[in-house]
């Protein structure tokens, strides 16, 4: 099995994520963080449509298996397991199938809760769905296609979804769950956007009919509160495998605005729309770094603030915050858009009741096409290369709060 360096990164950081998110609520019980038995598990089949070098079929069965915990009324964590039978790129047009298992670290949005009143009837009021947002990892087994055996493939991969859920009794919900499974360009012998649709019936079973009928004590008060933007810039490093660290022709600049919320003490999310220039691979032949490009992100950020994550301390200006998201990348030269993640940490200085400054480092993966990286169908990427680019990136910036927003810093008492 091939694996880059940052995909291991990736992997052990969902793991450490989840740590901190479902043990955490354990912990928290004492501090009146979370709600009463936040817990679910949800079991479901269908079909899914498996997109690769332009082709595409439908197949069956698809199977899924989630175990989550709501960790603020309008977020919920969970991990999701999903198995796929369809024919592989190898296989395409027989009629042999091959396994595909997914492992995914992903978040479900509660839009009602968030910025309407929560209505708890049998379908959600007045926005119906919930989007879903995960980053993971495929691992598809050997196959065998046309007497020619082709060893096991895993990669990186990223998921956008909608959850439809309908109550059908106390504790219990049936849903129709759409997951968009973006993988590597790459992946399974193809060379062009490759894409699984999954669609999915099922059955939740929740611990708790509503888990969060009281406000916590370290939750945002209202929609109203705790909502801040943000200006940014700094520099990215066009990376392959961190080769070529010292030739500052790889550098680009990085400016960036951000949008988000604090939730409670604990939990953030944010929009991030970033980059402005970058760079192709090195040109080993002529010793010169490789043609420059413009280019732009938007994603979602899922982010822990570590300083608060045991006990909310007042008078602490510092926080600490590692995060993971998932968005779109696009070139404007040759105007491709794709899926990407990114992983970092934010460093956020208290300096008034509206003001904030702060350091954020990231690492955000870039699909091969967006990165310059171009081989044939089939063909195997440059050892020294990997899947997938990636651009590391330093920025720094200015954060202005609006309203009262108590989540993030309160005075010492006396003070």
């Amino acid at each position: 099995m091939k694996q880059t360096k940052m995909q291991k990164i990736l992997c052990v950081s969902l793991l450490v994520l989840g740590s901190y998110l479902l043990p955490s609520q354990v912990q928290a019980q004492s501090y009146k963080r979370t709600g009463d038995d936040p817990w679910f598990l949800s079991l479901g089949v269908g079909g899914v449509y498996y997109q690769h070098s332009g082709e595409g079929q439908f197949s069956v069965p698809t199977a899924t298996l989630n175990l989550g915990c709501w960790i603020t009324r309008p977020l919920a964590f969970r991990f999701g397991f999903d198995m796929m039978m369809t024919p592989s790129h190898w296989q395409n047009g027989g009629s042999d199938n091959s396994m595909y298992f997914m492992g995914s670290a992903e978040f479900i949005w509660d839009v009602n809760a968030t910025f309407f009143h929560v209505y708890n009837g049998t379908i959600l009021k007045p926005f119906p769905v919930y989007p879903m947002l995960g980053v993971g990892m495929v691992i598809r087994p050997s196959v065998t296609a046309a007497g020619v055996t082709h060893k096991s493939d895993d990669d990186f991969q990223a998921m956008l979804g909608l959850h439809f859920p309908v109550r059908i009794a106390p504790l219990w919900d049936a849903f129709l769950e759409y997951k968009w499974f973006f993988l590597s360009q790459y992946f399974d012998g193809s060379a062009n956007n490759n894409y699984m649709h999954s669609i999915t019936l099922g059955v939740t079973h929740r611990w708790s009919d509503n888990p969060f009928t009281r406000k916590t004590e370290f939750s945002s008060r209202s929609t109203a509160e705790d909502w801040w933007v943000g200006l940014g810039i700094g520099a990215n490093f066009s990376s392959f495998s961190f080769r070529n660290l010292g030739e500052w022709g790889m550098y680009g600049v990085t400016p960036e605005i951000q949008f988000g919320r604090n939730y409670s003490n604990v939990w953030t999310i944010r929009f991030e729309l970033s980059g402005l220039t970058a760079h192709e691979p090195y040109d080993t032949v002529e010793s010169r770094p490789g043609e420059k490009y413009s280019y732009s992100n938007f994603h979602t950020d899922v982010m822990v603030n570590l300083t608060h994550l045991v006990r909310f301390t007042r008078g602490v200006r510092l926080n600490v915050l590692p995060y993971l998201g998932a968005g779109l990348i696009w070139r404007y030269d040759e105007l491709t858009f794709n899926m990407t993640a990114d992983i970092g940490i934010m460093f956020r200085y208290y300096l008034g009741h509206h003001s904030d400054i702060y350091l954020d480092a990231k690492y955000m993966m870039v699909p091969p096409t967006i990165a310059g990286i171009r081989p044939e169908a089939g063909e195997d990427l440059p050892k020294a290369y990997g899947d997938w680019g990636g651009l590391p990136s330093i920025t720094v910036g200015y954060i202005y709060n609006f309203g009262s927003n108590s989540t993030r810093y309160r005075y010492p008492v006396g003070e």
